[in-house]
């Protein structure tokens, strides 16, 4: 059973669990002291049961479309990364909490050929398996997102810029030494900047990772380039 199906069943359980037993408590109240039955009967609570499973398991129903709801907001519909609103949403406050972290900025060498000599769907293919390889390189606490178009952003928490320049080149090789769905190899420019504490705003940042990434264009692609110290 996978994660997902697993809190699926948990979702339902528990609404299941909290439905029948409110529900069965008030029905014994009502029968026993608001009407006044002397004479309870087990039987007198099949239908509050009923009731309590119909209303367990639509709660359930409504807590897991609000979950993927709340999923699909955050996420770039074609490579399923975070999406462009959810990540300046992160930057935003990591950037006000003050805190140790980086931004790695990236960018597909040369993605426009791949539409043109392959046509558009073999695009969206290789932008989900670049997806695929980032999200399975990089570190589980890291954000990752579609900045737009061919390019995506990386979060990096607590982590200065010669960690997260590291970080760059595993993703980096990683990208180049694989086969994308074109049958051709690509490779990635990026750009890197650490947050500077009590000096950055999300602006300033993101130009130094920009600035960033256009020299390693500059100076021919697939380079990961550190920002500069002024």
């Amino acid at each position: 059973m996978s994660p997902k199906d697993l809190n699926v069943v948990l979702i339902y359980v528990k609404s299941l669990i909290v439905s029948f037993t409110l529900t069965m408590a008030a029905a014994f109240m009502q029968i026993k002291i608001v009407i006044g039955i002397a004479d309870f009967k087990p039987i007198y609570l099949v239908a509050p049961a009923v009731i309590a499973l119909g209303f367990g398991i639509l709660a359930a129903r409504i807590i897991i479309l609000f979950n993927e709801l709340k999923w699909y907001s955050i996420r770039d519909p074609l490579t399923n990364t975070f999406n462009h609103g959810y990540y300046k949403q992160v930057l935003n406050d990591w950037c006000h909490e003050n805190k140790t972290f980086s931004l790695i900025l990236m960018d597909i060498d040369n993605f426009k050929k791949v539409n043109d000599i392959h046509g558009h769907q073999v695009g969206d293919q290789t932008l989900v398996r670049l997806s695929e390889l980032v999200l399975e390189t990089k570190r589980l606490y890291d954000v990752f997102a579609r900045h737009g178009g061919e390019e995506f952003v990386i979060l990096a928490p607590r982590t200065e810029l010669i960690e997260a320049g590291d970080l760059a080149n595993r993703i980096s090789k990683v990208i180049r030494e694989t086969t994308m769905p074109s049958g051709d190899k690509l490779t990635c420019s990026f750009g890197v900047a650490e947050y500077r504490i009590d000096q950055d705003s999300p602006g300033v940042l993101f130009d130094r990772a920009d600035k960033a990434l256009y020299e390693s264009k500059h100076h021919g692609r697939d380079l990961v380039t550190l920002e500069k110290e002024e």
